[in-house]
C-alpha cells in the first residue's frame, strides 16, 4: 500500500487578516492518482470560508494514499462541504488509506458536512483523522460510514481512527473497526450504516439526540451517533442543524 509521502496532497489554510479570511488551497499528486481538489465557494455577504472537495477521479482504489490537511486561524470560521461521497471500491486483496489532519486556532469554528462513505465489497480502507482545538476554538463534523453499496449483500471493511485534542489534551478518542463479514456484527447487528455528529468546545443542548443516541464528552462536546440500513436516514437533519447553531453561536 502507498504511503503518505507518495500519495495526494490537499491541504486548504485559512487566516483572518482584518476583516477578511485570506485562503491558501493546494492539492498534488502522483500522475494517473486522483487528487480531492479544494475549491472556494464564495459566499456574498457573509463571513464564512466555504470550501468544497471535489476528486478529480475515482475514489478509492487499491494503494491509493489520501491526506486532507486543514488550518483555520484565529476569529475564522470555515466551512467545509462535499457535493458527493466517496466510494472505495474493490480492491482484491489490496487496501487504501485516508488520512485527515485538521488544526483549528483559538476563536476559530470548523464545519465539515461530510457525506457518505461507502465500502464496496472486497475494499480495505484505513481512515485516520486527527483535530487539534484551540483553548476555544469549535468543531462539528458530520460522517456516515456505509459498509457496502446498493445491491451488495456484503461491504467492505473501514477501519476508522479520529481523535481530537483541545488545548493539548485529549477530549475525544474513537475508533471502528467496521466489516459486515465478521467484526460489524458486534457492533452493528444486522445494520451496515453509521450516523454520526460530532461537536467539541460546546455542548448540545439538553434536548437534542435521543438516550443511546447521545453521548456527552468528559468536557465540551457531544457525540450524536445512529445505526439504520439506508445512508440517507443516517444522521437526522435536526441534528445537523442544531450542531451548526452550537458551533456559530457568538
Amino acid at each position: 500500500m502507498r504511503t503518505l509521502t507518495d500519495g495526494s496532497h490537499t491541504r486548504i489554510a485559512v487566516e483572518r487578516v482584518g476583516v477578511r479570511d485570506r485562503v491558501h488551497l493546494e492539492a498534488s499528486g502522483a500522475p494517473g492518482r486522483p487528487v480531492m481538489r479544494p475549491m472556494l465557494c464564495p459566499l456574498p455577504g457573509s463571513s464564512v470560508t466555504r470550501i468544497s472537495l471535489v476528486p478529480d477521479g475515482a475514489l478509492l482504489l487499491a494503494d491509493d494514499a489520501v491526506h486532507l490537511q486543514v488550518h483555520v486561524g484565529a476569529g475564522s470560521t470555515v466551512e467545509i462541504v462535499e457535493p458527493g461521497g466517496t466510494v472505495a471500491y474493490d480492491m482484491r486483496g489490496g487496501s487504501a488509506l485516508w488520512r485527515v489532519d485538521v488544526e483549528v486556532e483559538d476563536g476559530g469554528t470548523l464545519t465539515w458536512a461530510g457525506r457518505q462513505f461507502v465500502a464496496a465489497a472486497g475494499s480495505t480502507t484505513h481512515r485516520a483523522t486527527r483535530v487539534e482545538l484551540g483553548g476555544t476554538a469549535r468543531l462539528a463534523l458530520r460522517e456516515t460510514l456505509v459498509l457496502g453499496r446498493h445491491g451488495e449483500p456484503v461491504g467492505g471493511c473501514v477501519h476508522s481512527d479520529l481523535e481530537v485534542r483541545r488545548a493539548g489534551r485529549p477530549l475525544f478518542l474513537d475508533g471502528l473497526a467496521l466489516d459486515q463479514r465478521r467484526v460489524a456484527r458486534l457492533s452493528l447487528g444486522d445494520r451496515r450504516v453509521v450516523g454520526s455528529v460530532l461537536v467539541a468546545g460546546v455542548r448540545l443542548p439538553d434536548d437534542v439526540g435521543t438516550p443511546g443516541a447521545r453521548f456527552d464528552l468528559d468536557g465540551p462536546g457531544t457525540l450524536l451517533r445512529s445505526l439504520c440500513d439506508d445512508a440517507h436516514d443516517a444522521v437526522d437533519p435536526g441534528w445537523w442543524s442544531a450542531a451548526l447553531a452550537a458551533v456559530t453561536a457568538p
